[in-house]
Order: C-alpha cells, then structure tokens, then sequence
C-alpha cells in the first residue's frame, strides 16, 4: 500500500498542477472552483507531501515488473498509473470529470493523461504510445473504446489490469475456468525445449500424441529454466467466448503473473487458427502450444520450436503418484500395482482428485482400490466405449483343455508375467520400433474356450480383460477404423490390460488385390492395423475360427498361436463331468452315461455346456430329476442346430 499511496501523492501534484494551469478556464461540470480545492486539499491530506513532479515517475509494486514482461517504457507506465487511479480513488475520478468536460466521475481522456505524465498532446512520440500496436494496446492493458477525436477519447484499464496493479490476482471467472492444475514434469525433452526458450524462442508447439504428457511436458520446460507456468484449455471457455477472445485474455493473464503460458485445447478452433496463433505468437511470454496436429508453415510468421511429447518412464510415474498420497496409502503393499498403469500426469491428477472425492463421499480413508478404479474411469474412456470390461473370475486351473493347448497357455501366462525384466534388463527388446508386447492368436472351431481362456490368461495375471466390440471399431468411413483402433490401443497400453479381439479376421483379414480404389483404401487399413499391433506394448489375444483368413504378414508377428481344436474323447468326458456338477438334481433311475456321452457327441466345450443347461430348463420345467433321456433329447437338438446326424448309438 505504501507503494500506491506514492502513486496518489504523485498523481496528486500532478492534477492539482493541471488545475493551477487552467485557472478559473475549464469545462462546465459539476463542481465548482471551491469544490476541487476541496478535492485536492483531501487528497494532499491523505497522501502526504506532494512529490517532485512526472519526472520522478510513479512507483508502483506491480509495475517494474510488468515493464520488463510487457516492455512497457517509462510513459507507458505514467500513463497506465494515470489511467487506473480512477478506479482507485473515487475523488480521483471526480476529477478527471472535471478536466474531461463530463458531469460526475469520469475517466481519463487522452490528452489529459499525457498532460498529467508531463508530455504535450503534440508529442508524436508520446502519442504514439495510445496508438493501436502499442505495447498498451497490444497487450490489452489499456481500454480506448472511443472512435472520437484523438485527445477526447476516454482511456480506461480493463478491471483485471486494476485489480493487479492494486494487489489483487484472483483470476476472473473465464480464466478459472479454462486453468487446469497439470503437475510439473521434467525429462530430457522438456529440457531441451527451456535451452531454446531461453535462447529467444518465444513459441513451442508440442505434438500430444495419445498417452504423452504435452501439458506437463511443457510446464517441465518452464521449470526447467526458473520460470514459474500455468496451464490453460481453450476448449472450456465460456459458451459466448470465442477462441480468439479467450487466447487474448489468457496471454495477458500469464503475462501479469510472469509465468509462462502452456495451452491446450486448440484442436477445436482451426477455422480461426491462425488469428488464434496470431494472439498467441505476441504474447509477452513464451507460449507453448500443445495439441495433435502438425503445424502447416501458412499459420504464422514465426516458425515454433517443435517436439513430440514423450510417454512417461516408471520412475515418473512413481513421483507423480506419490504426490499428495497418505503415507498410509503409499506404504500399503500392492500400491506400486498403480505403477504398471501407463497414464498421462494429466490423468493420474484426475485419478486422484476423483479418488479422493469418493474416499471422501463414503467418509472413509482413501485405499489403493479408489487410485486403480478411478484410474480405470478416468483413462479409459474411449476404451470402455469400444470394449467391454471383464474383471477375470477364471484361472488356468478351471479350464479343461488338451494337453498342447493348456502347455502354451501356461508359457504365454510365463512370457506375460517375466515381460518387462526379461525386455528391460536383458536386451532382449532390440533397438528396432518394434514394442514390447506380447501377440497371441486363440485359433480353433466355435465353442472351444478361447473366450473362456483369455479370461483365465488375464486373471492368472491379474489384470483386467476388454473384450473388443468390432460393431464399434470398424467403421465405413476412410480413416475412422485407425483411429478407434489406435484409441483403444493407446488405452489398453495405459492401463495394462488385456485386450481381446474375437473374430479377429474382420479386422485382420488378408490384403487383396487392388482392382478399385476402395481395395487401396482397404488395404491400406489392414496395413496400418498390422504395424500398430506390431508396436504394442502390452498383451493382446485375438481369436478366430478360420485362421486362413488372417493377412500372412500379421501371422509373422504373432509370438503365440494357440490351437483350439475339437477336444478328444477323454477331454470331452472331463467337460461333461464338469458340466454336470452345475446340475442341481441328477436322476438316480435314468443315470447319465457320460462314456457314452462322450463317444457320441463329438462336439467342444461351448455345445456341452449347451446341451447340460438346455436338458436341466426341460427337466426343470417337467418337474423331474435330469436324467439321461434329457440329455439325449438336449444333443439331439443341439447337434440338429450344428446340421449334424445324431449318431446310431445316441438313439433314444
């Protein structure tokens, strides 16, 4: 306050010199000659002696530093200073009403505001300074709505500009709104990006590809030279802010707070880009610009240091998710699990937040299940619109399978389990783009278990199973294929799940040749699908029933073929014994022979399974035990659906 008490006794002098020049000489208004003497003597009492004059200049706590950011010169901040004690003195104002001409409190006009900075309204220089393109101006800290005469028009300082020169840095409403609270993340890339800033770039753009850290990355950046940041989404403006309007209004506030701006949220706004880069490109700070798209040279004059944003190492994720944590929590065995969720900082914050708040909700301790389901909600999103989640009840042990099949289940489950040691610290991982994942294909007749194995694989792994949608992925529209495919890839890899396609070959059917441009177009999709999966980095089964269909090159990449083929007798014997113990009631007269059942029916598991519940729903209905005539009945039915002759020894 000592600081703007100095700025009133300056002002002070300054006016009641004004007043002295004037004599008994100005506008009809409200208040007569006694009336400002009155004003003036008020304002001497109140704010001590008055000071030398302009040429000491007013001194203001915020203003050095807003001269160095927004390269304001010494009559830029007179003039600011002259501006804003209107708003800070009631009897200032009255005043400028005075020597403006108007009736009651007014502003500044600006031939008295260059009067009162001690410059001569003639001065071209000091014109200069009120003229569209000036730093004032340009940076939207002064207000000219006039369109009148130069020296009439009235001069005000947006109510955001005066409540920081008085102290005041709450943020308005629209900037609240579109601030988002992004942890700071260093890596070599965000230190490579503070070199060029701190060499003279003034303008980064960083490529987000899905499940990279842009936002942090660039706050990394900033911290990574000593210059604090704040992180701002253009796409949550309000409803009647347009882009532009809100990429202006964020500039100004990064520059009063002398932190350097990152924004995102501009993907929405390419009709106006490069009106919206324009404000972004004169901003007084270093702008980072974080989004998915490249940038076309047409959009601005000032080229952008570019980088992609990186994915975020273990280590990383360890501190991230530390942040904030009870002790409690991060002492708790099985907490580092949250580790294996490849999440963006921007969605680890969230999956915080929303943790927390249901803790909270439930008036309880927050627990390690709050972290990993809100995880799951708040990473997942497109995942869960494409694929339906399964929480594992099944394991190795309760599957009945021929000997082959269940050895290579056992070794995928190995491979799955000892992945990341064995790629991580072996070497075994190559240098080549290939990720780090793990393909497997459940190939084999309908009703042979690869549904049923996928999710005994993921619970003998702990981990969560999504099941693939096609109707949802495959998408008649050239493009759209790829990039729900690469969504929900992205997504899976982030939390560690895994992914399941069933009927594979729709997606990954063979390349044909080309004889219309729509066979390009398709086969240009499989192309892409084959190298995405290639890149995976996690565990992903994809079953089929006819294998010659899949495309040969995708078969090169699969690290496991497991065959599910029609069980034996003796396998067939074991299901139909498992099957049966479901059976709430089995006839002691009519006994069912399951050697006969077993020699018989020569069908998989998913037909069994079909045959025991259809004859237990007519016994059931019949008010009887289920005996062997219902399970006979039951085949006849079933193997009649299959188009399949019931054998001679299954005559009823």
């Amino acid at each position: 306050m000592g600081q703007l008490r100095e700025l009133l006794a300056w002002l002070t002098a300054a006016l009641s010199a004004a007043f002295e020049r004037r004599g008994t000489d100005w506008a009809a208004g409200e208040l007569s000659r006694p009336d400002v003497e009155v004003l003036l003597a008020m304002l001497r009492d109140e704010y001590g002696p008055d000071h030398a004059g302009p040429a000491d200049g007013p001194h203001h706590p915020a203003l050095p530093r807003m001269r160095e950011i927004f390269g304001l010169s010494e009559l830029d901040a007179d003039l600011l200073s002259v501006a804003a004690a209107a708003d800070a003195d009631p009897r200032v104002a009255a005043l400028f009403g005075v020597l403006t001409g108007v009736r009651g409190p007014g502003y500044a006009t600006a031939s008295v505001a260059l009067e009162l900075a001690g410059r001569n309204v003639l001065d071209a220089q000091a014109r200069g300074r009120l003229r569209p393109g000036s730093p004032l101006l340009r940076h939207r800290l002064l207000d000219i709505p006039d369109d009148g005469p130069f020296t009439t028009r009235r001069i005000r300082v947006p109510d955001r500009v005066v409540a920081h020169l008085f102290g005041d840095d709450e943020p308005e409403s629209a900037i609240a709104a579109m601030s988002l609270q992004v942890a700071i993340v260093p890596s070599a890339v965000a230190t490579g990006l503070g070199h060029g800033m701190r060499a003279g770039g003034s303008l980064v753009h960083l490529m987000q590809a899905p499940g990279t850290s842009g936002t942090a990355t660039g706050r990394g950046a900033f911290d990574s030279i000593g210059i604090p940041s704040m992180v701002v989404d253009l796409s949550r403006r309000p409803p009647d802010m347009s882009a532009v309007a809100a990429a202006a209004e964020v500039t100004r506030e990064a520059g009063l707070l002398g932190a350097g701006l990152v924004v995102t949220g501009v993907d929405d706004a390419t009709a106006v880009m490069p009106q919206l880069l324009t404000v972004l490109t004169d901003s007084a700070v270093p702008v980072v610009v974080v989004d998915r798209m490249r940038w076309p040279a047409e959009w601005t004059s000032v080229v952008p240091l570019t980088a992609a944003a990186p994915i975020l190492d273990r280590a990383t994720r360890e501190t991230l998710w530390r942040l904030d944590l009870a002790e409690a929590v991060s002492a708790t065995p099985g907490w580092t699990d949250l580790l294996n969720l490849a999440l963006t900082a921007e969605e680890i914050g969230v999956a915080r937040q929303a943790a927390d708040l249901r803790a909270l909700a439930e008036n309880r301790e927050l627990q390690i299940a709050d972290l990993r389901d809100a995880a799951r909600v708040h990473g997942g999103a497109h995942l869960e619109a494409s694929a339906q989640r399964i929480v594992p009840r099944a394991t190795l042990a309760d599957l009945i399978l021929p000997v082959e099949t269940r050895t290579s289940l056992d070794e995928l489950v190995s491979w799955a389990r000892h992945r990341e040691e064995l790629l991580g610290t072996a070497g075994l991982g190559g240098k080549g783009t290939k990720g780090s994942g793990i393909l497997s294909l459940f190939a084999g007749s309908p009703g042979t278990g690869k549904t049923l194995a996928a999710e005994a694989v993921a619970g003998e792994l702990g981990l969560e199973l999504y099941t693939v949608e096609l109707s949802s992925v495959v998408d008649k529209y050239i493009g759209e294929t790829e990039k729900k495919l690469e969504r929900i890839i992205r997504e899976a890899e982030s939390l560690n799940v895994v992914l399941f396609f069933d009927e594979a070959d729709a997606l990954f059917g063979s390349r044909s040749a080309v004889k219309e441009a729509k066979d390009r177009y398709a086969n240009q999709e499989v192309s892409y699908l084959l190298q995405r999966m290639e890149q995976f980095d996690g565990l992903a089964v994809l079953a089929t029933n006819l294998r010659g269909n899949l495309d040969p090159a995708f078969s090169r990449r699969l690290h496991f073929v497991v065959p599910f083929n029609d069980p034996p007798a003796d396998v067939r014997a074991a299901l139909w014994r498992s099957h049966l113990l479901a059976v709430p009631e089995l006839d002691q007269a009519d006994p069912v022979d399951i050697g006969r059942l077993a020699e018989g029916v020569e069908i998989a598991g998913g037909g069994i399974k079909n045959i025991v519940m259809a004859a237990t729903f007519t016994a059931t209905a019949a008010r009887e035990s289920v005996g062997m005539r219902h399970m006979l009945q039951a085949a006849h039915r079933e193997l009649g659906k299959m188009g399949r002759r019931v054998p001679v020894n299954l005559q009823m």
